[in-house]
C-alpha cells in the first residue's frame, strides 16, 4: 500500500516526532552512568516509519527506548545529572516546567509500550484490560470476564497483552522482542495488527527484536541512519571502574507498509507449508 502525498502530511501531523540532541547521558546513584553519542553529527530525528535497532545484549537498546517512552530517566525540576535533550513533538523532556504529570499524559494518550506492562493475577483478562488500559468500555467487552491470564499458554497470554496493550488511535509504539515465544499463528497476528494499525493513527514504530533483525537488514527500503556508540560505566567503592563500550545500528524505513504486508504472506505461506505437512502425515497414518 502506497500513500498519497496528502496522507502522508496527515501521517507526519498525527505521527510523535522525535528529536535528540547528544551525547545523551544518564546516571543511576551516582555510580552507574550510560552515555550514547552519535556516530556522525550530535541531533537524531525519529519522525513518521519503522525504526529498528540492532546491537548485541547488553548495548543499551531497551535503555534508550524507555528513556524516549518516558519510563526511565529524570525529567522536570530533577533532571539534574541527565544531559542531552529529547524531544517528543517540541516539548523537551528534561525542560524546568516539564513534570512527571506531563510524563504520564504524554504517554497515555501517545505511546503504546510493549511489553512493559504485565498482567495482574488472578484477574480476568476484562478487567486486566480496565485496569491496564481500560479507555475504551467497548473494546473492554471483547475481553472475557471468565478467562484468566494464568491459566493460558505463553503464547496465549502474549496474544491477549497484545489486545490489551497495542492501540491503533496511539501514534508511537515501542516494541521490545514482541515476536519472542510467538508461533507462526500468532506471529501472523502481530503483524496483522500491527499493518492495520498503521493504516489508521499509528505513524512510528520502534523495534527491538532479533526475529526479524536479519530480514530488516536485507531489506532494501530499511537504510542505515546512523550509529549509536554507547558507553556503560559503573564505578563502585573500593573496585577499579567497569568501563564497556557498544554500538547500536539504527534502521530506518519511512514508509514500512509494504513490509508489515510482505512479513503477513511469508507467515501466511509457513501456516499453509505446516498445515500441508501436517495433513499429510495424517494421511499416511491412517493407511
Amino acid at each position: 500500500m502506497h500513500y498519497t502525498k496528502e496522507d502522508k502530511v496527515e501521517l507526519m501531523s498525527k505521527a510523535g516526532r522525535f528529536e535528540i540532541t547528544f551525547p545523551l547521558i544518564l546516571t543511576q546513584d551516582d555510580s552507574f552512568r550510560i552515555t550514547f553519542n552519535l556516530e556522525r553529527g550530535d541531533t537524531l530525528e525519529f519522525k513518521q516509519g519503522a525504526y529498528y535497532l540492532y546491537g548485541d545484549n547488553g548495548s543499551g537498546k531497551t535503555t534508550l527506548l524507555n528513556m524516549l517512552a518516558l519510563t526511565i530517566g529524570s525529567i522536570g525540576g530533577a533532571a539534574g545529572p541527565d544531559k542531552g535533550t529529547i524531544k517528543f513533538n517540541d516539548e523537551t523532556y528534561n525542560a524546568k516546567s516539564f513534570n512527571y504529570i506531563r510524563a504520564a499524559e504524554i504517554r497515555e494518550k501517545s505511546f503504546c509500550i510493549f511489553p512493559q506492562k504485565a498482567f495482574f493475577l488472578p484477574v480476568s483478562t476484562r478487567d486486566n484490560y480496565m485496569v491496564l488500559n481500560g479507555s475504551d468500555r467497548q473494546k473492554a467487552a471483547a475481553f472475557s470476564a471468565h478467562e484468566y491470564p494464568d491459566l493460558l499458554s505463553g503464547g496465549q497470554q502474549q496474544k491477549v497483552l497484545m489486545d490489551i496493550v497495542l492501540d491503533a488511535k496511539k501514534p508511537v509504539w515501542f516494541l521490545d522482542e514482541p515476536l519472542s515465544n510467538l508461533d507462526a499463528e500468532r506471529r501472523h497476528y502481530f503483524w496483522m495488527t500491527l499493518q492495520r494499525a498503521y493504516r489508521k493513527d499509528l505513524a512510528t514504530v520502534f523495534f527491538i527484536d532479533h526475529w526479524i533483525g536479519k530480514k530488516i537488514k536485507d531489506d532494501k527500503n530499511f537504510k542505515h541512519l546512523n550509529t549509536l556508540q554507547v558507553v556503560t560505566e559503573n564505578r563502585q567503592k573500593n573496585s577499579p571502574p567497569n568501563i564497556n563500550a557498544r554500538h547500536i545500528e539504527i534502521f530506518e524505513n519511512n514508509d514500512p507498509q509494504d513490509f508489515f504486508g510482505l512479513q503477513v504472506q511469508q507467515v501466511q505461506k509457513e501456516m499453509s507449508e505446516t498445515s500441508f505437512l501436517k495433513r499429510n502425515l495424517e494421511c499416511k497414518g491412517k493407511k
